[in-house]
């Protein structure tokens, strides 16, 4: 019997409990109605969920009969309308995903709300087709043609109760007969028949054309989707021991991974762990194709330093690093110093200022004797400056170069050099010039930390008190 299969589904397949509660999606039509009818039937404690989109004229009815309905049953209902296109207008998004998203965020807040163990959908074997042939359609790797899991987590939406769907291996016939069967009158949503979504293109017209062509194309293709479900599994357990081994830090807006160690993985992971940075990044969005794997694949190999991929992520890569962050990302170099950001900082006398990740930058006056007893090596270290105090107008200013700013370096005596090129002398990646720390004295230049000072503010010989800058590497 039905009502057995998807019970032992629920069980075996998704790990459900069946002593805990679950919240039952339910839209009203045949298979959430079949579904939440034989999990009642079986004794499961169900309560029931309905988001009301808001897209049809006969939504708000509908969803006041599916009341009703759960009431005659005597099942808990909980239902809640939102203007799903007014949320995808706001969010690009379009109606197909708004409305996924919408009610999946009803159902976990719910499941939360109730202290249900899982949320529990309707989704069945024609919509398993449908997906896989979506995704094959896009160019999707094993994870897409793998189809939908009989247990998962969506991470963006809620990362600790799982989804479950014990339907998958049932075909929309054998739904419909157990309604008609049972007399349950289903709630028919007419947008189900509006070939101008993709999905309903799919199920009303290749889909039945393709199975004309090759009868029994719905059951190979959800066989299929069995078979590479258990290869999938065991490439993912290898893709996390790769995507830990590749991964160098993870920042606010990106992920940053080693270029070299991910070259050196195969072909497979590497395309499975760029899969997993998307899915953390944009947990949301499912984009991501096999031109936009490709593409990142082609940047990252060839040191492309930026490229763009798809909702809004790019690719950028450095001296022995990659990055997969959005267009606004600033590369964060931890081994050289950098600004927080571009304001203008002040430093005191015997003060410092704090540069990004644990930098810093201090300043002092020192009595020219105590300097002069100074060891020479700590004298030429790069971390230091020593200059001349003369004419000096406190507190100074840290700040970044500025476009088409020049100085005198030392060295340099009666020349200028633009500091675009002077970091180009030094082999600064260009990634770290634009917040590269430099001090000032009443617009003057007086050390670009921890490359050079300027001829201007060089020691002389005749000071009584040396100027001591120093910059402070992290621990």
């Amino acid at each position: 019997m039905l009502e057995e299969r998807i019970a032992q589904a629920l069980i075996k397949e998704c790990g459900a409990d069946s002593q805990l509660p679950l919240v039952v999606g339910v839209s009203g039509g045949v298979d959430s109605l079949c579904l939440v009818h034989c999990l009642r039937e079986s004794g499961f404690k169900l309560v029931v969920g309905h988001l009301d989109h808001a897209l049809r004229e006969s939504s708000a009815a509908q969803a006041a009969a599916l009341g009703q309905r759960m009431a005659d049953w005597e099942l808990p209902f909980f239902s809640q309308r939102q203007n799903v296109g007014q949320f995808a207008l706001e969010n690009r998004l379009g109606i197909e995903e708004a409305a996924r998203l919408c009610r999946y965020r009803f159902l976990f807040t719910l499941a939360r709300d109730q202290g249900a163990q899982a949320v529990v959908v309707g989704h069945q074997a024609d919509d398993q087709v449908e997906t896989v042939l979506m995704h094959f359609l896009r160019g999707s790797g094993l994870s897409g043609l793998s189809g939908m899991q009989p247990r998962s987590f969506l991470s963006g939406i809620d990362a600790g109760v799982p989804l479950l769907r014990p339907m998958l291996t049932i075909h929309r016939r054998e739904i419909q007969e157990y309604c008609k069967d049972r007399g349950l009158e289903v709630l028919e949503d007419e947008s189900n028949a509006d070939t101008s979504f993709f999905r309903n293109r799919l199920r009303h017209e290749l889909i039945p054309q393709l199975e004309k062509n090759n009868p029994g194309f719905r059951q190979a293709l959800v066989r299929t989707a069995l078979t590479l479900s258990a290869d999938r599994q065991l490439l993912e357990s290898l893709a996390g021991e790769a995507f830990s081994g590749t991964l160098v830090r993870t920042e606010e807006d990106g992920l940053v991974f080693n270029r070299e160690v991910f070259l050196d993985l195969h072909l497979s992971l590497q395309r499975l762990v760029l899969r997993q940075a998307f899915a953390r990044l944009k947990p949301d969005l499912r984009d991501f194709g096999f031109e936009v794997v490709e593409r990142a694949l082609a940047a990252i190999t060839g040191g492309t330093l930026q490229t763009p991929l798809a909702g809004g992520l790019w690719v950028f890569c450095f001296e022995s690093d990659f990055v997969i962050a959005p267009s606004t990302y600033q590369h964060r170099h931890t081994d050289y110093p950098q600004l927080t950001d571009l304001s203008v900082l002040k430093l005191k006398r015997s003060g410092k200022v704090k540069l990004n990740a644990g930098w810093e930058l201090t300043a002092e006056l020192m009595d020219a004797r105590k300097f002069k007893a100074l060891p020479e090596e700590l004298k030429n270290h790069p971390m230091h400056a020593w200059l001349n105090p003369l004419d000096l107008e406190w507190p100074l200013e840290v700040r970044p170069m500025r476009t088409g700013e020049r100085w005198s370096p030392l060295g340099m005596a009666l020349k200028h050099q633009k500091l675009s090129d002077f970091f180009v002398n030094q082999k600064i990646p260009q990634t770290a010039r634009a917040r590269w720390p430099m001090v000032l004295c009443g617009g003057s230049i007086l050390w670009v930390a921890g490359l050079r000072i300027a001829q201007a503010w060089r020691l002389l010989g005749d000071e009584n008190e040396i100027l001591h800058l120093q910059l402070h590497a992290p621990d």
